[in-house]
């Protein structure tokens, strides 16, 4: 969102316990997304900034299908299109470092330095997703940081399947010498993957990012370790697929899924043979962590 360039933004107030799903609603229309409590245990107001214009009514339709499947009527949500300011850089300016673990998630506006003991992660997710402040995202780096603590071995293969920025392979590597597979069907998620995997001194030797379809350019090697962390429908679409990458003892990190689809897409991993070792609740988002043997 460059200056000189039309911005608009959507801008929804609803409840705590609505907004994820309401969130995830738009999230796809939207080029960065922000939720705020307003007051403690009060409205939360959604924002949303988009360069495209947005389809209004195709947004309201979305929204209204997020709430009726709450049991709520249609949320109210402002559409605007906003004076020509660099939105993106002011976005990134207003969030702080992210701990999650031992990770500290910065981008690159940040001018102080790394704590002592913290794994650092510098990025910027721009058009991808994944800057650490959503709580799928930080679910997933307290997996890893788990993992890599009880120094689980055999992780020598490692699968990150739809990468957004990239944010799980650098925290891959950043807490063990191996390499990681990490592919995305959006180009430019695999663009920014990779700028992101260079600004951070991970060699493409460490970081392999590729796009993909799926896991259908990836090869049929069982890995130590596969993340996934895009949404319900397509993680239980890719339960076969996904729980055969799965070696004996590895593990699997799913997240992008609401609290409310848990249930689903554990069911649809035990039927693969999965066991299911840990479910970690953010904000009302749901990680899953899945072994085999």
């Amino acid at each position: 969102m460059k200056e000189g360039k039309p911005v608009w933004k959507i801008e929804v107030m609803t409840t705590g316990a609505a907004q994820p799903a309401l969130s995830q609603a738009i999230e796809g229309d939207c080029d960065a997304l922000m939720a705020f409590e307003m007051t403690p245990g009060g409205p939360w107001q959604i924002q949303g900034l988009t360069m495209d214009q947005p389809d209004e009514a195709a947004m309201r339709a979305k929204l209204a299908e997020a709430a009726k499947a709450l049991g709520l009527p249609a949320p109210e949500a402002v559409i605007e299109r906003l004076p020509d300011v660099d939105w993106l850089a002011r976005n990134r300016r207003s969030f702080p470092p992210i701990r999650a673990g031992r990770y500290f998630v910065y981008g690159s506006h940040y001018e102080g330095t790394v704590p002592p003991g913290a794994l650092g992660i510098r990025l910027d997710a721009s058009l991808a997703f994944g800057s650490g402040e959503h709580a799928t995202t930080r679910g997933c780096l307290l997996a890893i940081d788990r993992l890599a603590r009880r120094g689980r071995r055999g992780a020598r293969h490692v699968l990150d399947l739809g990468c957004g920025s990239g944010i799980l392979s650098l925290a891959v590597a950043k807490a063990w010498p191996i390499q990681v597979l990490a592919a995305d069907i959006d180009r430019d998620s695999v663009r920014l993957a990779r700028e992101n995997a260079r600004d951070n001194g991970v060699s493409p030797r460490r970081m392999h990012v590729r796009w993909s379809d799926g896991l259908k350019r990836l090869g049929r090697r069982r890995c130590d370790l596969v993340l996934a962390n895009i949404l319900a429908k397509p993680l239980r679409r890719l339960s076969c697929d996904l729980a055969r990458r799965v070696g004996c003892g590895g593990t699997l990190v799913l997240s992008g899924l609401l609290a409310a689809q848990a249930g689903d897409v554990i069911a649809a991993y035990r039927c693969q043979g999965l066991k299911l070792a840990r479910r970690t609740i953010i904000d009302g988002w749901a990680t899953l962590e899945f072994r085999r043997g």
